[in-house]
């Protein structure tokens, strides 16, 4: 997978990030499966590094996802002729089947947010102690065209324990790589990748 990414660096001092490092596929996992992890940038003072921390600010996102997949489900299903074609298709009881997991994924993405907002961890190192780099995009011009960012950008967001400010800068390539899944707990403590699966 190929996308375009942008460093975020440090006015004072040579620290280094970047805005990829939410990307990938992310994982809960439980006793029923697996479902979506939602994620975001975010200050860990564990990590001393901007990195993916858990994002429980996606409840209304996902009540809507529900809702429009719920009319969808209707539509294939609420008629005697809609039924007749999902006994003979398979294709469309898998689509079926397969809706109605995206369902109970929102759906328990909603109930984990509940319970767990403000408890957000670090995907990294699992510390609690993280703010979302949420920042003021300031002095500057950083925009996508082309398939990859350019130009750079001033922010309000301190650098902890240093004193600088964090500024973003376009990178000069588009960054490739395979991403291997990540499973975690409902706590957000990591329990093992894929590639790890694999060694064994």
């Amino acid at each position: 997978m190929s996308v375009p990414s942008y460093s975020i660096l440090c006015t004072q001092c040579d620290y280094r990030s970047s805005s990829n490092a939410t990307n990938g596929q992310y994982y809960y996992k439980d006793d029923e499966g697996q479902f979506n992890l939602e994620r975001q940038l975010g200050w860990c003072n564990g990590c001393q590094s901007i990195t993916a921390i858990e994002d429980f600010g996606k409840t209304s996102k996902a009540a809507s996802e529900i809702r429009s997949k719920l009319e969808l489900i209707s539509l294939k299903t609420g008629t005697v002729w809609a039924n007749i074609l999902n006994v003979l298709f398979k294709s469309r009881r898998e689509w079926l089947d397969s809706t109605i997991e995206t369902i109970n994924s929102y759906a328990k993405y909603i109930e984990l947010a509940k319970a767990r907002t403000g408890q957000e961890r670090c995907l990294k190192c699992s510390s609690y102690v993280v703010v979302p780099y949420k920042p003021t995009k300031e002095r500057g011009d950083l925009d996508v065209h082309g398939f990859m960012y350019h130009g750079e950008r001033n922010t309000d967001f301190e650098h902890p324990g240093c004193g600088g400010m964090f500024y973003e800068k376009a990178d000069n390539v588009r960054l490739h790589g395979k991403f291997e899944p990540r499973f975690y707990t409902t706590e957000g403590v990591f329990i093992e990748s894929c590639l790890e699966k694999t060694k064994y």
